[in-house]
């Protein structure tokens, strides 16, 4: 299948503008892999840190921006998040069916009113994912894995995977391994895993921390998807 590649130039500029373009917000170009008709979705995860004394607020806007945001024609998903092993990390993670409802999106009143709002109580930084249909990942190149999971025992989840958080984020093949708990859904936990290529993942799970973690929480999933995509 033909591919073509193209700068966001544009979604990039129209977020800046929607956030004022205050300095503080980072966004990074994506190529796109394919074609619209040939994308699956789109992803934005969209990294925030914050203060301990804006915590609050920014909770309180983002459930908002998400309560708003779900009603958008073309969502997929819409959730704010928040590490949990990294004091002041959130995450905005959203899934699109395609461009044109995300243009749609960014140009709503609650994006241009509630982002703004956000982004000036914290850093924040964009990333745009265009997923194909198709995925071929180079095995010799970064890539991200997004597994959404539910649980009616997330707290003593959490606590099970601590260890792992921590051992695997010492894997020299390890961008970055976290999970992340839903602000909106109690029962709702993201794990984020980034590696350098696909000898450093199949490395991780040869490993104690990842195995005998894995049987910890085996009975404690409820459901569990997963995205792979290029990073």
């Amino acid at each position: 299948m033909k591919k073509t590649l193209w700068m966001m130039a544009a979604v990039v500029a129209a977020v800046l503008t929607a956030c004022g373009g205050n300095k503080t917000q980072q966004t990074e170009n994506v190529e796109v892999q394919a074609p619209a008709e040939e994308l699956a979705f789109i992803r934005m995860n969209c990294d925030l840190t914050v203060t301990p004394e804006n915590h609050d607020q920014v909770v309180e806007l983002g459930k908002q921006l998400v309560a708003a945001s779900l009603n958008d024609e073309g969502v997929i998903a819409y959730d704010i998040l928040e590490s949990t092993s990294r004091p002041g990390k959130m995450l905005i993670f959203e899934t699109w069916k395609d461009q044109a409802s995300l243009d749609k999106h960014m140009a709503s009143t609650h994006f241009t009113t509630l982002v703004p709002q956000i982004q000036n109580l914290g850093t924040l930084e964009i990333k745009q994912i265009n997923q194909p249909k198709e995925v071929n990942l180079d095995p010799a190149k970064p890539f991200r894995l997004n597994i959404t999971k539910t649980t009616a025992q997330r707290d003593a989840y959490i606590e099970a995977v601590q260890w792992a958080i921590e051992e695997s984020n010492k894997e020299e093949g390890c961008v970055l391994y976290d999970y992340y708990k839903s602000l909106t859904k109690d029962d709702t936990l993201v794990l984020l895993e980034i590696w350098k290529d696909q000898a450093a993942s199949d490395h991780h799970k040869e490993l104690p921390h990842f195995i005998e973690t894995q049987a910890k929480i085996k009975d404690m999933t409820a459901s569990s998807t997963a995205d792979r995509m290029a990073e």
